[in-house]
């Protein structure tokens, strides 16, 4: 390629954006504005489980199992009721996630050393929390069994075999996110799905505006070859990228706390890798449909629904259909989530990543080279 050419075009392109410096403002802010609104908004995370509390029992037992129920910070008593049939209202209008009643009778089986039955009903509409809330519970009671089997056994004298009454002793050890915030896991795949959209749509505009403005005809008599043009037009915008990378990355690190244990040289570069394929995408819809509203709205559909869902960024790719997962191969955001995780939260290295960036410079120079093709310099 030939320097002297690819100069010119990226200088009529950094005039061009600059021409318009509150567009230019708006592209470097909405990632960090995406960020933070994701970063609070989404999270997996379950904290103040509210609950409808009916005790039929009324006794000091009844009274001390709810007390070891709402000591954590999960389940939350937030209304105490009289009677069973105002729990279907509540559970109907959601004011309350789970309705808890103790029966008659609770603190009887309780002396007795007999089972005592309590009552759980959870709102099913969301399958996946009614299912995080069974396991707390199930562990909740679990533990509060325990500790009265405990004092059972000391009262009767029989201290030794509480010591032993759990066989098996248990010392989980978490690597990476030792507290289990959901920032450290959250953050990286949103800094992954925002640039993903983001380098694309700043990019699906570039050729288009040349062919809507009528200023296609001057490229097309120029000696300039169309790769050099492609890369003309891209570096600007990879400045533009890379000047979000950093900010959204201080971000995550600064506000939310976000460890970074990786290489910083490696993480420049495999971002830049990564923005030179997703702004290929917009480049090569700006190239096609040679529109940029169309270029726009396509790039937006192509990068933000696949950035989402088939990423890995929410929903496990072990867990979906195998055609899905096949689908997934064709998503970049897919091994830049993997390369964030890695680098932020485990210190990789590219012995570890490799697979991820071979895949990811395999689809960058598949999408180059698309963008090359598909440029002729003919108005036909």
């Amino acid at each position: 390629m030939d320097r002297t050419l690819i100069t010119p075009i990226m200088r009529k392109e950094f005039i061009q954006i600059l021409r318009d410096p509150r567009s230019l403002a708006v592209a470097i802010l909405i990632p960090i504005f995406m960020l933070v609104l994701f970063g609070y908004a989404i999270t997996f995370d379950i904290r103040q489980i509210t609950l409808a509390v009916l005790d039929q029992d009324g006794s000091f037992q009844s009274r001390e199992f709810l007390r070891s129920l709402t000591a954590s910070p999960i389940f939350k008593a937030d209304r105490y009721l009289s009677n069973y049939e105002e729990i279907d209202g509540l559970l109907d209008r959601s004011l309350v996630r789970m309705g808890v009643v103790i029966p008659p009778g609770f603190s009887r089986a309780l002396k007795r050393g007999e089972s005592a039955p309590v009552q759980f009903l959870v709102d099913g509409t969301d399958a996946n929390f009614a299912a995080v809330c069974i396991g707390y519970l199930t562990a909740a009671c679990y533990h509060y069994s325990l500790s009265l089997t405990v004092k059972y056994l000391r009262n009767r004298g029989l201290g030794y075999l509480a010591r032993t009454f759990s066989p098996i002793s248990t010392k989980p050890r978490i690597w990476f996110n030792q507290t289990l915030r959901s920032e450290n896991f959250i953050v990286p795949g949103i800094i992954a799905v925002i640039l993903m959209m983001l380098a694309a749509q700043i990019t699906s505009l570039s050729v288009a505006r040349e062919y809507e403005r009528g200023t296609i005809e001057q490229l097309i008599v120029s000696p300039i070859r169309s790769s050099e043009l492609i890369v003309g037009k891209l570096l600007p915008y990879i400045c533009i990228g890379f000047c979000q990378v950093g900010l959204v990355t201080l971000v995550g690190t600064l506000h939310f706390g976000v460890p970074f244990r990786g290489s910083l040289l490696l993480f420049a570069i495999l971002t830049v890798i990564f923005l030179v394929g997703a702004m290929g995408i917009g480049m090569l819809f700006s190239i096609i449909t040679k529109s940029q509203q169309v270029a726009m709205q396509i790039s937006l559909l192509s990068t933000m629904l696949p950035a989402l869902l088939l990423s890995g960024f929410i929903f496990p790719i072990e867990s979906m259909p195998k055609v899905l997962q096949a689908i997934t191969y064709l998503v970049p955001a897919r091994y830049f989530l993997v390369i964030l995780r890695g680098i932020f939260l485990k210190g990789s290295g590219i012995n570890v990543l490799w697979p991820e960036v071979l895949w990811l410079s395999v689809f960058t120079i598949a999408l180059l080279f698309l963008c090359f093709r598909s440029f002729k310099k003919t108005l036909d």
